[in-house]
């Protein structure tokens, strides 16, 4: 019975995540179109926030902002793997140098210093684990931040292009106490 709850909650799991990295790969870019030969794609701020959220760094790589990517992966990464190897540690410390000499007298100065080796080991964990998790939450909150700086560069690109064309278009304006003359320019 046990065995087979935990079947039904790991397919569970398999089931939801397959279905966020489908929704996130394929709803997650919008394009633009001004003219059918110029097709613009822009990133989904919501998808690179689900991407960081997966794997810290995904997000940001996908809006093209590929230092950060790699700086925040590899943040989360060291923080978890110290946060691994220090509850090791207290683990070892707790378990065989306090609780033998706790249980003959807590109050001991051995089992204080043993206590305090413990508690220091236990914070240091503590302490990779919240910076791993503000790293994380850094890597989300700078996924938007880039999608929607790409999407804004992107645009602001279209633009320039399109008064570039507007520029080829020559105006003539000329405004006399006779008359006043509007003409356009346009050279083939």
């Amino acid at each position: 019975m046990v065995n087979r709850k935990y079947t039904l909650y790991f397919r569970l799991l398999t089931f939801a995540f397959l279905y966020v990295v489908f929704f996130v790969q394929f709803g997650a870019t919008q394009s633009e179109s001004k003219s059918p030969e110029k097709e613009i794609l822009l990133i989904s701020p919501y998808g690179a926030v689900a991407r960081s959220a997966i794997i810290p760094g995904w997000g940001q790589f996908h809006a093209h902002n590929y230092l950060q990517s790699v700086f925040s992966f590899f943040g989360v990464g060291t923080s978890l793997a110290g946060a691994v190897v220090t509850h090791f540690s207290f683990r070892e410390a707790y378990d065989k140098e306090y609780l033998p000499i706790a249980l003959e007298n807590r109050k001991s100065k051995e089992a204080l210093a043993a206590y305090d080796r413990a508690n220091q080991k236990y914070r240091v964990r503590q302490f990779f684990l919240y910076t791993a998790a503000g790293i994380w939450a850094y890597s989300i909150i700078d996924a938007y931040v880039a999608a929607n700086l790409y999407n804004a560069s992107t645009k602001s690109q279209l633009i320039i292009e399109d008064s570039k064309a507007f520029e080829q278009l020559g105006v003539k304006f000329d405004l006399n106490q006779d008359h006043v003359s509007f003409n356009l320019l346009k050279q083939f």
